[in-house]
Protein backbone atom coordinates (compact mmCIF):
# COMPACT_ATOMS: atom_id res chain seq x y z
CA UNK A 1 0.00 0.00 0.00
CA UNK A 2 1.74 3.37 -0.89
CA UNK A 3 1.56 5.93 1.76
CA UNK A 4 -0.53 9.13 1.60
CA UNK A 5 1.87 11.45 0.06
CA UNK A 6 -0.78 14.84 1.45
CA UNK A 7 -3.98 15.38 3.06
CA UNK A 8 -6.35 18.28 2.76
CA UNK A 9 -7.91 19.91 5.89
CA UNK A 10 -11.00 22.39 6.21
CA UNK A 11 -9.97 25.16 8.49
CA UNK A 12 -11.94 23.66 11.44
CA UNK A 13 -10.47 19.98 10.45
CA UNK A 14 -7.21 21.99 10.74
CA UNK A 15 -7.85 23.20 13.80
CA UNK A 16 -8.66 19.98 15.33
CA UNK A 17 -5.56 18.33 14.20
CA UNK A 18 -3.26 20.70 15.49
CA UNK A 19 -5.45 20.21 18.96
CA UNK A 20 -5.37 16.46 18.67
CA UNK A 21 -1.29 16.93 18.26
CA UNK A 22 -1.21 19.30 21.43
CA UNK A 23 -2.84 16.40 23.49
CA UNK A 24 -1.00 13.58 21.79
CA UNK A 25 2.22 14.15 22.68
CA UNK A 26 4.25 15.36 25.88
CA UNK A 27 4.03 19.22 26.12
CA UNK A 28 5.98 21.19 23.05
CA UNK A 29 7.66 24.15 24.40
CA UNK A 30 9.83 24.79 21.58
CA UNK A 31 7.01 24.94 18.93
CA UNK A 32 4.64 26.19 21.79
CA UNK A 33 6.99 29.56 22.17
CA UNK A 34 7.33 29.81 18.03
CA UNK A 35 3.56 29.99 17.90
CA UNK A 36 2.73 32.26 20.72
CA UNK A 37 3.66 35.34 18.75
CA UNK A 38 2.19 34.24 15.41
CA UNK A 39 -1.51 33.40 16.86
CA UNK A 40 -1.63 35.21 20.41
CA UNK A 41 0.13 38.66 18.65
CA UNK A 42 2.89 40.61 19.93
CA UNK A 43 0.78 42.25 22.71
CA UNK A 44 1.03 39.24 24.84
CA UNK A 45 5.03 38.04 25.63
CA UNK A 46 5.45 34.88 26.91
CA UNK A 47 8.76 33.74 28.79
CA UNK A 48 10.33 30.40 30.28
CA UNK A 49 11.36 30.45 33.96
CA UNK A 50 14.03 27.30 34.53
CA UNK A 51 13.12 27.22 37.78
CA UNK A 52 9.93 26.24 37.51
CA UNK A 53 7.87 24.41 34.97
CA UNK A 54 5.25 26.21 32.60
CA UNK A 55 5.75 29.90 31.41
CA UNK A 56 4.75 33.36 32.48
CA UNK A 57 2.61 35.40 29.62
CA UNK A 58 1.20 38.62 29.75
CA UNK A 59 -2.78 38.48 30.79
CA UNK A 60 -5.05 40.36 28.83
CA UNK A 61 -7.39 41.61 31.60
CA UNK A 62 -5.39 42.97 34.28
CA UNK A 63 -2.74 45.97 33.82
CA UNK A 64 0.21 46.79 31.40
CA UNK A 65 3.11 44.44 32.22
CA UNK A 66 1.00 42.07 34.48
CA UNK A 67 2.51 38.62 33.92
CA UNK A 68 0.49 34.93 35.01
CA UNK A 69 2.00 31.91 35.03
CA UNK A 70 0.84 28.94 33.19
CA UNK A 71 0.86 25.40 32.72
CA UNK A 72 2.47 24.48 29.47
CA UNK A 73 -0.65 22.06 28.90
CA UNK A 74 -2.90 25.69 29.33
CA UNK A 75 -0.61 27.13 26.93
CA UNK A 76 -1.48 24.58 24.46
CA UNK A 77 -5.37 24.83 25.12
CA UNK A 78 -4.56 28.77 25.02
CA UNK A 79 -3.07 28.30 21.32
CA UNK A 80 -5.86 26.55 20.08
CA UNK A 81 -8.57 28.41 21.78
CA UNK A 82 -7.33 31.37 20.17
CA UNK A 83 -7.04 30.10 16.92
CA UNK A 84 -10.58 28.51 17.01
CA UNK A 85 -12.05 32.05 18.15
CA UNK A 86 -10.03 33.86 15.38
CA UNK A 87 -9.99 31.77 12.48
CA UNK A 88 -7.01 33.48 10.51
CA UNK A 89 -7.23 33.41 6.33
CA UNK A 90 -6.11 30.66 5.01
CA UNK A 91 -2.24 31.39 3.94
CA UNK A 92 -1.73 32.32 7.88
CA UNK A 93 -3.31 29.38 8.68
CA UNK A 94 -1.56 27.28 6.45
CA UNK A 95 1.86 28.47 7.77
CA UNK A 96 0.37 27.79 11.52
CA UNK A 97 -0.14 24.16 10.20
CA UNK A 98 3.42 23.92 9.10
CA UNK A 99 5.13 24.85 12.35
CA UNK A 100 2.52 22.33 13.86
CA UNK A 101 3.47 19.13 11.85
CA UNK A 102 6.82 20.49 10.32
CA UNK A 103 5.98 19.50 7.33
CA UNK A 104 4.90 21.77 4.09
CA UNK A 105 1.10 22.94 3.88
CA UNK A 106 -0.21 25.50 1.66
CA UNK A 107 -4.21 27.28 1.03
CA UNK A 108 -5.61 25.51 -1.80
CA UNK A 109 -9.14 24.05 -2.42
CA UNK A 110 -10.21 20.66 -2.78
CA UNK A 111 -12.11 18.54 -5.46
CA UNK A 112 -15.49 19.19 -4.04
CA UNK A 113 -14.40 23.40 -4.10
CA UNK A 114 -14.24 23.60 -0.11
CA UNK A 115 -11.11 25.96 0.76
CA UNK A 116 -8.74 24.83 3.15
CA UNK A 117 -5.15 23.51 3.78
CA UNK A 118 -3.34 21.04 1.86
CA UNK A 119 -0.82 19.44 3.80
CA UNK A 120 2.23 17.28 2.83
CA UNK A 121 2.80 13.98 5.22
CA UNK A 122 6.32 13.27 4.56
CA UNK A 123 5.29 10.03 3.77
CA UNK A 124 6.44 9.31 0.53
CA UNK A 125 9.44 7.63 1.23
CA UNK A 126 8.47 5.61 3.99
CA UNK A 127 8.77 2.13 4.72
CA UNK A 128 8.13 -0.67 6.80
CA UNK A 129 10.95 -2.12 8.65
CA UNK A 130 8.86 -5.08 10.38
CA UNK A 131 10.62 -4.19 13.49
CA UNK A 132 7.32 -4.78 15.51
CA UNK A 133 8.29 -1.31 17.58
CA UNK A 134 4.36 0.48 16.95
CA UNK A 135 2.61 -2.90 18.24
CA UNK A 136 4.85 -3.44 20.96
CA UNK A 137 5.55 -0.08 22.30
CA UNK A 138 2.17 2.26 21.86
CA UNK A 139 -0.97 3.14 22.84
CA UNK A 140 -3.38 2.66 20.98
CA UNK A 141 -6.23 0.34 22.78
CA UNK A 142 -8.99 2.51 22.94
CA UNK A 143 -8.55 3.83 19.36
CA UNK A 144 -10.71 0.77 17.95
CA UNK A 145 -13.57 2.26 15.55
CA UNK A 146 -16.88 1.13 15.18
CA UNK A 147 -15.98 0.32 11.42
CA UNK A 148 -13.58 -2.03 12.41
CA UNK A 149 -16.02 -3.86 15.37
CA UNK A 150 -18.76 -3.83 12.27
CA UNK A 151 -16.36 -5.40 9.88
CA UNK A 152 -15.06 -8.13 12.35
CA UNK A 153 -18.64 -9.21 12.92
CA UNK A 154 -19.52 -9.50 10.11
CA UNK A 155 -16.48 -11.96 9.22
CA UNK A 156 -17.31 -13.71 12.00
CA UNK A 157 -14.24 -13.02 13.52
CA UNK A 158 -14.88 -14.35 17.12
CA UNK A 159 -11.53 -14.75 17.18
CA UNK A 160 -10.44 -11.42 17.05
CA UNK A 161 -13.85 -10.22 18.74
CA UNK A 162 -13.06 -12.17 21.96
CA UNK A 163 -10.01 -10.10 22.41
CA UNK A 164 -12.14 -6.70 22.27
CA UNK A 165 -14.31 -5.05 25.45
CA UNK A 166 -17.26 -3.65 24.50
CA UNK A 167 -18.50 -0.24 26.48
CA UNK A 168 -22.38 0.49 26.55
CA UNK A 169 -24.37 3.22 26.77
CA UNK A 170 -28.14 3.03 26.86
CA UNK A 171 -27.66 -0.74 25.93
CA UNK A 172 -25.99 0.17 22.27
CA UNK A 173 -22.31 0.27 22.06
CA UNK A 174 -20.41 3.38 22.63
CA UNK A 175 -16.69 2.69 22.36
CA UNK A 176 -14.40 -0.25 22.47
CA UNK A 177 -11.05 -1.23 24.19
CA UNK A 178 -8.64 -3.66 22.02
CA UNK A 179 -6.44 -6.34 22.93
CA UNK A 180 -8.53 -7.24 26.69
CA UNK A 181 -6.97 -10.58 27.55
CA UNK A 182 -10.37 -12.67 27.10
CA UNK A 183 -12.18 -13.78 30.50
CA UNK A 184 -10.38 -10.88 32.34
CA UNK A 185 -10.40 -7.04 32.51
CA UNK A 186 -6.51 -6.75 31.98
CA UNK A 187 -5.08 -5.78 28.72
CA UNK A 188 -2.20 -8.05 26.83
CA UNK A 189 1.24 -6.73 27.15
CA UNK A 190 2.04 -6.63 23.58
CA UNK A 191 -0.75 -7.40 20.56
CA UNK A 192 -1.79 -10.39 20.63
CA UNK A 193 -1.81 -10.94 16.82
CA UNK A 194 2.13 -9.70 16.67
CA UNK A 195 4.78 -13.03 15.90
CA UNK A 196 8.19 -13.02 14.78
CA UNK A 197 9.83 -14.70 12.11
CA UNK A 198 12.38 -17.40 13.04
CA UNK A 199 14.08 -16.27 10.07
CA UNK A 200 14.46 -12.74 9.21
CA UNK A 201 13.81 -11.75 12.69
CA UNK A 202 11.13 -9.21 11.84
CA UNK A 203 7.69 -9.37 13.04
CA UNK A 204 4.21 -9.81 11.06
CA UNK A 205 0.45 -9.44 12.07
CA UNK A 206 -1.36 -12.52 11.77
CA UNK A 207 -4.38 -10.52 11.23
CA UNK A 208 -2.77 -8.31 8.31
CA UNK A 209 -5.85 -8.06 5.94
CA UNK A 210 -8.18 -7.40 8.90
CA UNK A 211 -6.10 -5.04 10.88
CA UNK A 212 -8.03 -2.23 12.78
CA UNK A 213 -7.79 1.30 11.48
CA UNK A 214 -5.17 2.77 13.83
CA UNK A 215 -2.90 0.05 12.77
CA UNK A 216 -3.05 0.53 9.12
CA UNK A 217 -2.55 4.43 9.31
CA UNK A 218 0.38 4.21 11.75
CA UNK A 219 2.80 6.75 11.31
CA UNK A 220 0.24 8.54 8.89
CA UNK A 221 2.88 11.48 9.08
CA UNK A 222 6.56 12.22 9.51
CA UNK A 223 5.97 13.77 12.65
CA UNK A 224 3.93 10.94 14.39
CA UNK A 225 6.64 8.51 13.47
CA UNK A 226 9.53 10.47 14.81
CA UNK A 227 8.04 11.19 17.93
CA UNK A 228 7.04 7.80 18.69
CA UNK A 229 9.82 6.24 17.99
CA UNK A 230 9.41 4.38 14.93
CA UNK A 231 12.87 3.15 13.59
CA UNK A 232 11.98 4.26 9.96
CA UNK A 233 12.45 7.64 10.86
CA UNK A 234 16.20 7.55 12.06
CA UNK A 235 16.19 11.77 12.26
CA UNK A 236 16.72 13.05 16.77
CA UNK A 237 13.00 12.90 17.94
CA UNK A 238 11.02 16.59 17.30
CA UNK A 239 11.06 18.98 20.27
CA UNK A 240 8.95 18.26 23.53
CA UNK A 241 9.27 14.32 22.07
CA UNK A 242 10.29 11.15 23.74
CA UNK A 243 11.55 8.50 21.23
CA UNK A 244 10.90 4.86 22.22
CA UNK A 245 7.76 5.60 24.65
CA UNK A 246 4.26 5.80 24.57
CA UNK A 247 2.57 8.60 24.44
CA UNK A 248 -0.04 8.34 26.62
CA UNK A 249 0.01 6.34 30.06
CA UNK A 250 -2.44 3.60 30.48
CA UNK A 251 -3.57 1.59 32.88
CA UNK A 252 -2.87 -2.46 32.87
CA UNK A 253 -6.47 -3.08 33.67
CA UNK A 254 -9.13 -2.08 31.93
CA UNK A 255 -11.81 0.58 33.10
CA UNK A 256 -14.79 2.10 31.35
CA UNK A 257 -14.22 5.39 29.74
Amino acid sequence: MSACTRTFLSPQEAVRAIHRDFNRYPPQLRLFLELCPLILGPGRPVSTDSRHEGVWIASPSRKKHFMEKISLRDLGGLLVDTLAAAMPEPGKLAAICGQVFESPAYPGSDAAGRTGIWLETGMADFQCLQCGHCCRNLDYRLELTEADYTMWRELGRTDILDWVAVFRRQGQPASYAIWVIPGTRSYAAVCPWLEKKPESGRWQCRIHSVKPEICRQYPGSRKHGRMTGCPAFSEAPLSGGTTGQPVRSVPETLSSP
